[in-house]
């Protein structure tokens, strides 16, 4: 994935989810306390399926819950897509400092613009061909590890 915030976190030991989240066409993004925004996510703890810990860090950023419906790999880890249940927590303000829906990337963004726009262009992709009830490779399950058909 090039030299990006992305590839920072995949030289670390532990791999990472991240979360493309959907409430309609707009997309939940996260403002850093220490950062800008960016898309939920971080590390898989040991025990943890991928879809485990982007459902937990999802909820741990948004107070939100999340149905992973496709993912996407990525150069250690996985980004996780699907849609996004109500607020039924607030996150802690010490990590988080907002939580918002979007129709298009904000600009002020914690990492590259490009590893957002390639990510966000196959998560819309996963989602649309959901909503066609286009063939998902694998079981439904959220337990399981689905990737759209292409």
């Amino acid at each position: 994935m090039g030299s990006s915030a992305f590839s920072f976190l995949s030289s670390m030991p532990e791999r990472f989810v991240y979360v493309v989240a959907f409430n309609g066409d707009r997309f939940v993004m996260v403002r850093h306390a220490h950062r800008a925004w960016e898309m939920p996510g971080g590390r898989v703890v040991p025990g943890e399926t991928d879809e485990q810990a982007a459902c937990r860090e999802f909820f741990e950023e948004t107070g939100r819950t999340f149905i992973p419906i496709g993912s996407i790999a990525v150069e250690g880890g996985k980004v996780l897509v699907g849609p996004t249940g109500p607020t039924l927590s607030r996150p802690d303000p010490r990590e988080i400092a907002g939580v918002s829906e979007f129709s298009s990337l904000p600009e002020e963004l914690s990492f590259p613009l490009v590893e957002y726009q390639k990510v966000l262009s196959q998560a819309r992709s996963i989602m649309e061909s959901f909503k066609r009830n286009e063939a998902i490779d694998g079981p439904a399950s959220p337990q399981a590890r689905p990737e759209v058909r292409r």
